[in-house]
């Protein structure tokens, strides 16, 4: 798992970085060595629902993605994990059923 973190309109703290680093490991058993994982993180001050801070998940090549907005950074990030989380089992789940259904097949005849 390649990881890149990247701050927006802000610096990017050792101890944000710590806890990205900490809460993305529980989605390394969804990963392949080779998957990127790119984590942005943003400020916006004019944002008028009140919610500044913005993060966003993107694990390529596998086109997940997904996006929230809090109060804080922590905030988000806890908002994000489940979102890309969920995504990465369904598609784990849709392979084994797959797999499965294919064994299934093949000792039926």
């Amino acid at each position: 798992m390649n990881l890149t973190i990247k701050a927006k309109n802000t610096t990017l703290t050792p101890s944000i970085k710590s806890f990205i680093s900490e809460k993305l490991a529980i989605l390394e058993r969804f990963l392949k060595e080779e998957d990127k994982l790119r984590v942005e993180l943003e400020v916006d001050k004019r944002d008028k629902d009140g919610m500044h801070f913005r993060a966003e998940v993107d694990i390529q090549p596998r086109g997940y993605f997904a996006e929230a907005k809090a109060n804080d950074f922590y905030e988000a990030m806890d908002m994000v994990l489940p979102k890309i989380k969920e995504q990465l089992v369904k598609s784990k789940d849709k392979k084994i059923s797959k797999r499965r259904n294919a064994a299934r097949k093949l000792k039926g005849k």
